[in-house]
């Protein structure tokens, strides 16, 4: 008896430890899965629960009881302390710095999901009807970029973690998650520029001398951050009426959209070489 009871313990011990069913149902993890289940459960107790002033309730102790919760799993702090992170503070900057990184892809997929109707159907057939589906690219772009900001608790903690990084820049920690939102930046303008050149190869444009095509995803980049956020204390931000639709029907504008339409005519011209049968 005594010596099953020494043999339970060195494998409670080892790290991830659970009722003896789940032990038998799951394979021991390694430093790395068991590090990105701990991180995925942190984000979800941050996109729940919000920044607040810092990751101060990212604890070990709430991040241990999510996977618990939501896994049947185990894990200690012996499991994790010297052997993932040396300490609580560690791993709460591992878990931001996942934030700052990984931003934009909500925004990303949300304008793919607003285009997609529009470009099945889109008239390219006069100068005239590419310069208007310009417009109403940047219209359904700007729609879809403030929703995001208006309802997503993963937005608004992606917004928090720029500014702790920002804010606090010469410490160890908070120099870590700068330079992974400076990453996360970078990959999000790369992919921003490509659909930039993708449109200007569908719609027929070029872009007008001296811009180029980083410069304008920048612009709209400042222009969707900071009107997302005004949006959430102005309701200024919505509420245009244009008449921009088919044959001058009205339709629904944002400041956001009029600015990024602002912009779009300012960087652009239509392409005299472009034909609608040519390749993408």
């Amino acid at each position: 008896m005594d010596h099953a009871r020494r043999g339970a313990s060195r494998r409670v011990g080892a790290g991830v430890s659970g009722t003896a069913e789940a032990r038998s149902a799951a394979p021991r993890r390694t430093r790395a899965e068991l590090r990105e289940l701990l991180i995925q459960a942190g984000l979800e107790v941050l996109r729940e629960d919000g920044l607040g002033t810092g990751a101060e309730q990212l604890t070990f102790k709430r991040v241990f009881g999510r996977v618990a919760a939501t896994s049947g799993i185990r894990v200690t702090n012996a499991s994790v302390i010297g052997r993932i992170w040396q300490d609580q503070a560690e791993f709460q900057s591992a878990v931001l710095a996942t934030v700052a990184t990984d931003e934009g892809y909500e925004q990303e997929r949300s304008v793919l999901a607003a285009m997609a109707p529009f470009v099945v159907t889109v008239d390219r057939s006069t100068p005239e009807a590419r310069m208007s589906a310009l417009s109403e690219v940047m219209r359904l772009g700007a729609e879809a970029n403030l929703t995001v900001g208006s309802t997503s608790r993963g937005w608004a903690t992606v917004i928090g973690v720029w500014a702790l990084a920002s804010g606090a820049r010469g410490t160890g920690a908070s120099d870590e998650i700068y330079e992974a939102m400076r990453a996360g930046h970078t990959a999000v303008e790369e992919r921003s520029v490509a659909a930039t050149e993708a449109m200007m190869a569908f719609l027929g444009l070029r872009l007008r001398p001296p811009f180029d095509a980083h410069q304008f995803s920048l612009a709209c980049s400042a222009l969707v951050e900071g009107c997302a956020l005004r949006q959430r204390a102005d309701a200024g931000i919505r509420g245009i009426v244009l008449p921009t639709g088919p044959d001058g029907a009205d339709q629904d504008w944002t400041l956001l959209g009029v600015g990024m339409d602002a912009l779009a005519d300012q960087f652009f011209e239509l392409d005299p070489d472009w034909s609608p049968e040519a390749p993408c």
